[in-house]
C-alpha cells in the first residue's frame, strides 16, 4: 500500500537508523510471538485443569505463577517495542528534515522564490513530523505482522491443521484489501496534504498582508476564505478517512468473522468430540493473535498516510537538482581582479537582456535605467541567484560558473533593495556578516550607517524589522556592509527611503566605504552618481528589450525569445564631469501640471463596495473575497469590546480544556460525539461479548450437548464479530466528522484575532510562530478530542459494563476485574501524566520554535547566504529540531512506559481473575463452563485501556497547544475599538487633527507630538522630514492602525474613536511604502481594492500608475517576480482604483528612477487637483512640490511640525525645508549624462 510500498525504500535511503530499528522490531517481534503462545497455552491449561479435572489453585500455582511470569515478559517487549520504535521514528525525522533544510537552501533563493515559503515551512514541520506516526505506529506493526502470525500459525498448526487451514484462506485477504485500498486512497491522501499546504501559504501571505488587507476593508472577508478552504481541507481528510476506515472495517471485519469461524467450528467439533478442550482453547486464544498485528497494520493506516504524502514532497525536493552545478576553484582575490561581463542576459521576470561591461579593481559602476530593467537582475546574476540564459562572467579569466559560491560570496557585501532582518537584536543582525565582531567595529559601523540616531545595538526588533520604518531598516542592513569590510560591494539603491539629508550624510560615508574596493552601484536617486567612476545606463530598446545606453557605439547582441530582442550591449560612458554654473535641478517632470493618464480619473465605488467577479475558489489567495463582511461567525469569534465580557471569546466549553473555545456549543457537536462514543463503547464491548461467547460455547460444546443448546452461542459470536467491525467504522467516522466541523471555526477565530491585532498588535509575533499555532496546536487541539476526550469516554463505559458482567458471574472476578482497569485506566495515566507534565507543556512551544526558525530560513536564504552564515542559520535550524527531538524522545519514553505497565497489569489481572475462578470453580460457586469466560474477557476488555497512558499524555499535550491557541485569541488589542460604533459621517471632511500625540507599543519617547492639520474636501497637504520623524506614524493614527495618546482627531465633526476602524478605513485609504503584494495574478492584486471593476479600469488604474503589466502575470509570493518599483506602482494603482475620498500616499513613488517619481507624482497631484480628490502626501522628494502642486507643506521632525506653509514660503525661508531642498536640486545636477557637480557637504 502506499504506492504498494508498505517500507519504502527512499526511507530507508535517507535513514538508515530505520534498518537497525526494523531489524530491532523484528527481534522483539519474535520474543513477543513466542511469549503469546506461552500465554495461550497456559491459559487452556488454567480452564482445562480447573474445568475439567477439578484441580484448585494449590495444584495450579505453578501455571498461574508462570502466567504472571509471561505477564512480566510482555510487558518489558511492549515497553522496550514502544520505546525503539518512537525513539527511532524521532531520529529519522529529524534526519529527514536536515536534509530538507540543506537541500532546499542549496538550491539557493532563484529556486525558493517559486515557492510559498509557508508551504514548504509546513511541509519541513507538520509533514515531516507526520512521519512519525509511521515509523513509531506503521513500521512496527508491519515488522509484528511479518513475524507474529508465521509464529502463531506455526502453533496452531501442530495443535490443529483444520483450525490453521481456515487461518491461512483468510488472512491474505487481509493483506489484498490493504493494497486495494491503499490505491484508492493515494490520490486523495496527495489532494489532502496538497490542501493543508494551501492552507498554509494562504494563512502566511493573509497575516503578512494584513494591513493592506485592512486598508481596502477585505480583511474581514479572508475569514471566509480561511473558512473554506479548511472546509475544503476537512472534506477532502474525510473523504480519505472513509477510505482509510474502510480499510479498517474490512480488516477488522474479516479478522473477527474468522475467529468467529475458528470458534463456531471448534465448538462443533468438540461436540461430536473430534477436538479436545485444551487444543480448541489454545487455538481460540491464538486466532486473535495471527490477525492482530495485520488489524493494526489497518489501524494505523490514516496515520501513517499523511506523512507518506508528505515524504513523497520532500523526495521532490531532495532528488531535485540545481539548475547549475556549482564550480570548485577558489575566487581569485577581488581585491585585485577584474570582473568582466560579456553579453549577460537572463530569462525570467524582470529579465535582463545581453549586456557587457568590465570593471576594474577598485572602481566603482553606477547603474541606472528604469524600474524593471533588471538592475537588480543583474546583481543577482553576479551573485549566482539568476541563472544566465546566454553570457558570461569572467573574474580574471575565470568564469563565475567554475567558481565555489562560497568563496565568491565571502569577498562580497550586499545591500539588496528589501533587506531582510531578522527577530533579534540590531547587534544580531548586523553581525550577521561577521559575528565575533569586537562592539567597537559594531558601533563603528552602526555610527556609519546613521542608524545609532534612532536605535541602541541591544533593542529588539520583530520579524521583517517591525518596529522600525523602512529607512531605518535600509540603514541596518548598510551596517552590515559597512562591518562586513569585504573587496566587492554590490548595493542595490542604498538610499531608498531616506530622506535627503540622511542620504547626504550617508553618502560621505559611502565614498569612504568604496575606497578602495570595487563597487557596483544601483541608482535611481542622482545624489549617489558621484559616488560612480562609470555609469552603465540600462534603457528600454526597440520592442520592449533593456539597452545600454552611453556615448560610444553599441556591440551587437545575440537574440533572446519570449518578445525580448537582443539589445546591444555597449561599452560604458567616460567618468563624469562637472557642469556649469548655475545649473538647475534636473526638470524631469517637477512640477509639471499635466494630468497624464489620470486625465480620464480612475474612479469607482469606495473600498468597500462591490463583489468579487470570480466565481467560485481558487489557490490564489485574494480569490473568493466577497464584499459582504465576514460570513457567519466563527467559533469562538472576538466581539468589538476590549473588555471581558463581548470582546473576548467563549471559553471553557463542554470539553473543559482551558483556554479553547467552546467547541461544544457548536450546532450538533454534543449530539455527534456522544454518538461516537456511544459507537466505540458498543465496538469494544462487542470485541468482549465476542471473547466471552467464544470461552462460553468451547467450554460447552466440550460437554458434548445437542448442537441446539449451542446455536444462540453460536449467533452471538457471529453478532459481535460483525458488530465491532461496523461500530467501529461508524465511530471513527463520526467522531472526526464532529471534530473536523467544530475546530474549523477554532482556525477563523485565530485569523480573525490576528486581524484585529495587525499591523502594531503583531510587532512581536513572528510569521512561523503563528504558523505552528494555527497548523499543528489546532490539531493537536483536534487530538484532545478523539485522542484523549473519545477514548476516556469510551473506555470508561466498558469498564463499567466488564466489571459489572465479571461480577454477575463471580464477585470477586468483578472486584478483580474492575480494579485491574482501574489500576490501567486511571493510575496507569495518571502516573503517566505526572512524569510527562513538563514534557508534553515543552512539545507545542518547541514546535513553534523550529517553524519561526525554518520560516526565517527559506525568507532569509539569499542573504544568509552572501554573508556567510546560512550554515550557522541551518544549524540554529537543526539545533530547534534537536531540541524538539528531545523533548519527543522524553515524551516516548513516557508513552512506552504506559504501554509497558498497562500490558503488565493486563497480564496481572487475567491471573488474579484466573486464581478466583479456579477457586471458585473448586467450591462449586463458580460453573465450570464460566471459567473461560473469567480468563478470556479480559483479555479483550484492555483493549479498551491500553491506550489511555498515551490519552493522557496527549491531553497535556493538546492543553499546551490550547493555551497557545487561546494566547492569540486573548492577546490585547492595540487599538480600542468602540462596544456600539456610532455611524460613520457622510463625509468625512474636515479632517481634522489637534494637538496629536501617539506612541508606539514599549517605546518610552512619543512618535507623534502635538501635531495638528486639517484636510478639506479637495485639498493636497505634503508632509515631509526625516527618517524616522513621525510621518508614517501620522498615517497609521488617521487610519486607526494606533490609537492617539492624546488630542483629537474627528471625520466630519465626529471623532474618529467612536467609529468603527473598517468605517474610518472606508473614508481614509493609504498606499504604504511597503504595501504588500499577494502571490497572485495582478488582476486579483487590483481587484483587491474594487471587487466589481472591469479589465479596462484595472488598466486605466495601471497606466495612472504608469505601469505596463498584464493582468494574469503572476507576480510571486511578496511580489518576488517584480522589481521593487514595479511592485510599488502596482500598490499604488491598487490605491487609486479604490477611490477613497481622503488618500494618503506613503513614499508612492520610491524605487522610481527621478524622471518616472516626478512625473509620477506629478500626474497624481495634477489628477487630484482636476477631480477634487483631498490627497495626504508623505514624501522625501521635494521637486514634485513646487509650484502650486500641494496647498500646504508640513514638516516633521522628530514628531513635532517645525515648519507649515506653501512651497514657495517653505523654500524662501530659512529652515529644514530650504536646506533640504538646496541639496536635492544639487543632487539632481547630477542626473544629468556626462556631468558631475560639485558635492555637497555631509550633514
Amino acid at each position: 500500500m502506499f504506492h504498494v510500498k508498505p517500507v519504502d525504500p527512499r526511507l530507508l535511503r535517507y535513514a538508515r537508523t530505520t534498518r537497525v530499528f526494523l531489524a530491532g522490531t523484528v527481534g522483539l517481534g519474535l520474543l513477543g510471538a513466542g511469549l503469546i503462545v506461552a500465554q495461550a497455552t497456559l491459559i487452556a491449561d488454567l480452564v482445562v485443569g480447573g474445568f475439567q479435572h477439578g484441580d484448585g489453585a494449590g495444584q495450579l500455582g505453578g501455571d498461574l505463577l508462570w502466567l504472571a511470569a509471561v505477564s512480566v515478559g510482555r510487558a518489558l517487549v511492549a515497553w522496550l517495542t514502544e520505546l525503539c520504535a518512537h525513539r527511532a521514528g524521532a531520529a529519522v525525522t529529524s534526519q529527514l528534515r536536515n536534509r530538507l533544510l540543506v537541500r532546499a537552501t542549496a538550491l539557493g533563493p532563484g529556486w525558493l522564490t517559486g515557492r510559498r515559503s509557508g508551504e514548504l515551512t509546513t511541509l519541513a514541520t507538520r509533514g515531516i513530523d507526520a512521519l512519525d506516526d509511521y515509523f513509531a505506529r506503521y513500521l512496527p506493526q508491519l515488522g509484528l505482522a511479518a513475524v507474529v502470525p508465521a509464529v502463531v500459525l506455526a502453533r496452531i498448526l501442530f495443535a490443529d491443521w483444520i483450525s490453521a487451514l481456515t487461518i491461512v484462506l483468510t488472512l491474505p485477504l487481509i493483506p489484498l484489501f490493504m493494497v486495494l485500498v491503499g490505491w484508492a486512497t493515494r490520490d486523495r491522501m496527495d489532494r489532502q496534504w496538497q490542501l493543508l499546504g494551501r492552507l498554509s501559504g494562504h494563512f502566511l501571505d493573509v497575516v503578512a498582508g494584513l494591513p493592506t488587507l485592512k486598508v481596502f476593508g477585505r480583511a474581514k472577508a479572508q475569514a471566509d476564505n480561511i473558512r473554506a478552504i479548511t472546509g475544503d481541507y476537512r472534506r477532502a481528510t474525510l473523504k480519505t478517512l472513509r477510505v482509510a476506515f474502510l480499510s479498517s472495517f474490512v480488516l477488522e471485519l474479516l479478522a473477527t468473522i474468522s475467529v468467529a469461524l475458528v470458534a463456531v467450528d471448534i465448538g462443533m467439533r468438540l461436540v461430536h468430540g473430534e477436538l479436545s478442550l485444551r487444543t480448541g482453547l489454545l487455538v481460540l486464544v491464538l486466532a486473535p493473535e495471527a490477525y492482530l498485528p495485520l488489524r493494526q497494520v489497518g489501524a494505523q493506516y490514516h496515520a501513517a498516510a499523511e506523512g507518506l504524502a508528505a515524504a513523497e514532497q520532500v523526495f521532490e525536493v531532495l532528488e531535485t537538482e540545481p539548475a547549475t552545478v556549482p564550480g570548485s576553484l577558489p575566487a581569485p582575490d577581488l581585491r585585485t581582479a577584474t570582473v568582466r561581463v560579456e553579453g549577460l542576459a537572463v530569462r525570467s521576470e524582470g529579465a535582463l537582456a545581453p549586456t557587457s561591461f568590465t570593471l576594474a579593481p577598485g572602481e566603482t559602476l553606477a547603474v541606472t535605467g528604469p524600474s524593471g530593467i533588471g538592475k537588480s537582475t543583474l546583481l543577482s546574476a553576479l551573485l549566482g541567484f539568476a541563472p544566465a540564459a546566454q553570457g558570461r562572467v569572467l573574474v580574471d579569466g575565470t568564469d563565475l560558473g567554475a567558481i565555489d559560491p562560497a568563496s565568491w560570496h565571502r569577498q562580497i557585501a550586499w545591500v539588496p533593495q528589501h533587506p531582510h532582518l531578522f527577530p533579534g537584536t540590531i547587534a544580531d543582525n548586523v553581525r550577521l556578516v561577521r559575528p565575533d565582531a569586537a562592539d567597537a567595529d559594531l558601533h563603528a559601523a552602526l555610527a556609519a550607517a546613521g542608524a545609532l540616531r534612532f536605535a541602541a545595538p541591544d533593542e529588539v526588533i520583530g520579524e521583517d524589522g517591525a518596529g522600525l520604518s523602512a529607512g531605518q531598516r535600509q540603514r541596518i542592513a548598510l551596517a552590515r556592509a559597512f562591518l562586513a569590510d569585504r573587496p566587492l560591494l554590490l548595493l542595490d539603491e542604498p538610499t531608498a527611503n531616506l530622506d535627503g539629508d540622511t542620504e547626504g550624510a550617508l553618502i560621505a560615508t559611502l565614498r569612504e566605504l568604496a575606497r578602495g574596493r570595487t563597487t557596483i552601484l544601483v541608482a535611481h536617486r542622482p545624489a549617489l552618481l558621484p559616488l560612480a567612476d562609470r555609469v552603465l545606463a540600462l534603457t528600454p530598446a526597440a520592442g520592449g528589450a533593456s539597452a545600454v545606453r552611453d556615448g560610444s557605439p553599441a556591440a551587437g547582441g545575440a537574440e533572446l525569445p519570449a518578445a525580448r530582442q537582443a539589445a546591444p550591449a555597449g561599452q560604458v560612458s567616460a567618468p563624469v564631469t562637472a557642469p556649469d554654473a548655475g545649473a538647475g535641478p534636473a526638470g524631469a517632470g517637477a512640477a509639471g501640471g499635466s494630468t497624464g493618464p489620470l486625465a480620464g480619473g480612475v474612479s469607482g465605488g469606495g473600498a468597500g463596495s462591490g463583489a468579487v467577479g470570480v466565481s467560485g475558489r481558487s489557490a490564489e489567495p485574494l480569490a473568493g473575497v466577497s464584499g459582504g463582511g465576514a460570513g457567519p461567525a466563527g467559533v469562538g469569534e472576538p466581539g468589538r469590546g476590549a473588555g471581558a465580557g463581548e470582546g473576548q471569546p467563549a471559553r471553557a466549553g463542554a470539553a473543559g480544556v482551558r483556554g479553547l473555545p467552546a467547541i461544544g456549543r457548536v450546532r450538533g457537536f454534543r449530539g455527534r460525539f456522544a454518538a461516537a462514543c456511544g459507537l466505540g463503547a458498543l465496538a469494544l464491548l462487542s470485541a468482549v461479548g465476542l471473547m466471552a461467547t467464544s470461552g462460553w460455547l468451547i467450554s460447552r460444546a466440550s460437554q458434548q450437548p445437542p448442537v441446539l443448546y449451542l446455536m444462540v452461542a453460536v449467533t452471538a459470536t457471529r453478532a459481535f464479530g460483525i458488530g465491532r467491525a461496523v461500530f467501529r467504522y461508524g465511530e471513527r467516522l463520526v467522531a472526526h466528522d464532529a471534530v473536523f466541523r467544530a475546530l474549523a471555526g477554532v482556525r477563523v477565530a485565530v485569523y480573525r484575532r490576528l486581524e484585529r491585532l495587525a499591523p502594531a498588535g503583531l510587532r512581536e509575533r513572528q510569521r512561523g510562530d503563528l504558523l505552528s499555532r494555527l497548523v499543528a496546536d489546532v490539531d493537536a487541539v483536534q487530538d484532545h478530542y478523539l485522542r484523549w476526550l473519545q477514548p476516556a469516554l469510551t473506555a470508561g463505559l466498558v469498564v463499567l459494563v466488564s466489571a459489572a458482567f465479571a461480577g454477575w458471574l463471580l464477585p470477586a472476578a468483578g472486584i478483580v476485574l474492575g480494579a485491574g482497569l482501574l489500576v490501567a485506566g486511571v493510575a496507569v495515566p495518571l502516573l503517566a501524566a505526572a512524569v510527562a507534565r513538563r514534557t508534553e507543556a515543552r512539545l507545542a512551544p518547541a514546535r513553534g520554535e523550529l517553524s519561526a526558525r525554518v520560516l526565517a530560513l527559506f525568507t532569509g536564504t539569499a542573504e544568509l547566504t552572501v554573508a556567510g552564515a546560512l550554515d550557522r542559520r541551518r544549524q540554529e535550524a537543526a539545533d530547534a529540531d534537536r531540541t524538539l527531538t528531545a523533548v519527543a524522545a522524553r515524551s516516548a519514553a513516557v508513552t512506552a512506559l504506559g504501554a509497558g505497565l498497562t500490558t503488565l497489569v493486563g497480564g496481572l489481572t487475567v491471573t488474579a481473575c484466573g486464581y478466583v475462578g479456579v477457586r471458585a470453580v473448586a467450591a462449586h460457586d463458580l460453573p465450570g463452563v464460566a471459567l473461560a469466560v473469567l480468563l478470556l474477557a479480559p483479555l479483550a476488555a484492555f483493549e479498551a485501556v491500553n491506550g489511555l497512558p498515551l490519552a493522557a499524555q496527549q491531553r497535556q499535550r493538546s492543553r499546551r497547544a490550547a493555551e497557545r491557541v487561546s494566547d492569540v485569541l486573548d492577546a490585547p488589542l492595540p487599538v480600542r475599538e468602540p462596544e456600539h460604533p456610532a455611524a460613520p459621517p457622510a463625509s468625512p471632511f474636515p479632517l481634522v487633527v489637534s494637538e496629536l500625540t501617539a506612541r508606539h507599543p514599549g517605546r518610552t519617547s512619543a512618535a507623534l507630538d502635538g501635531v495638528g492639520l486639517t484636510l478639506t474636501e479637495g485639498r493636497r497637504i505634503a508632509v515631509v522630514g526625516a527618517s524616522g520623524a513621525g510621518k508614517t506614524t501620522l498615517a497609521h493614527v488617521l487610519l486607526r492602525f494606533l490609537d492617539a495618546e492624546s488630542g483629537t482627531y474627528t471625520l466630519g465633526g465626529r471623532p474618529a474613536d467612536e467609529c468603527d476602524g473598517d468605517d474610518v478605513r472606508r473614508l481614509v485609504g493609504l498606499c504604504a511604502q511597503d504595501a504588500h503584494v499577494f502571490d497572485s495574478t495582478v488582476r486579483e492584486n487590483l481587484r483587491l481594492a474594487r471587487p466589481g471593476a472591469t479589465d479596462d479600469d484595472l488598466r486605466t488604474a495601471l497606466a495612472a500608475a504608469r505601469l505596463d503589466l498584464g493582468l494574469d502575470a503572476a507576480v510571486g509570493e511578496h511580489g518576488a517576480r517584480l522589481s521593487g518599483g514595479m511592485r510599488q506602482r502596482l500598490a499604488l494603482a491598487r490605491a487609486l482604483l479604490a477611490g477613497f475620498p481622503v488618500l494618503i500616499l506613503d513614499e508612492p513613488a520610491e524605487h522610481l528612477d527621478i524622471a518616472t517619481a516626478d512625473a509620477l507624482t506629478a500626474d497624481l497631484l495634477a489628477a487630484t487637483r482636476d477631480h477634487g480628490r483631498t490627497t495626504l502626501l508623505i514624501t522625501h522628494r521635494l521637486a514634485g512640490l513646487a509650484g502650486d502642486a500641494v496647498d500646504e507643506i508640513v514638516v516633521l521632525d522628530a514628531g513635532r511640525v517645525v515648519q507649515r506653509g506653501t512651497y514657495r514660503e517653505l523654500a524662501a525661508a530659512d529652515g529644514p525645508f530650504r536646506r533640504t531642498l538646496e541639496r536635492e536640486q544639487a543632487a539632481d545636477a547630477f542626473a544629468r549624462p556626462g556631468t558631475a557637480p560639485r558635492v555637497p557637504a555631509a550633514v
